[in-house]
């Protein structure tokens, strides 16, 4: 069986990770990155995935411009694995193609 609770904010959430209160938290990437970071002893790992969330670039209407030099962008680095990089450095897993659709 399951004890499920609900903490009012993530700080609460780490907390009783680590010390031990939960055996499981549910966070963003980012904040799981972070805990990955600075808790080498826990060893946590990822068990699955609930959400994915597509990033996104905003910019102003009419800067078809500054739209393809962003596109240029982006597809140089996808194709020099320039993001998967950032993305396993920054968020500890590999790139999800599925965040990449138009």
């Amino acid at each position: 069986s399951a004890d499920i609770r609900r903490f009012d904010n993530y700080n609460s959430v780490i907390q009783a990770f680590i010390s031990g209160q939960t055996q499981l938290m549910v966070v963003g990437n980012d904040v799981g990155a972070q805990v990955l970071a600075k808790q080498d002893a826990l060893q946590p790992e990822q068990k699955f995935q609930l959400l994915t969330s597509p990033s996104h670039i905003g910019l102003n209407k009419n800067e078809d411009r500054l739209k393809k030099a962003i596109n240029d962008a982006v597809a140089k680095m996808l194709a020099e694995g320039k993001l998967d990089e950032s993305s396993k450095a920054w968020l500890k897993t590999p790139l999800n193609p599925d965040n990449l659709k138009d």
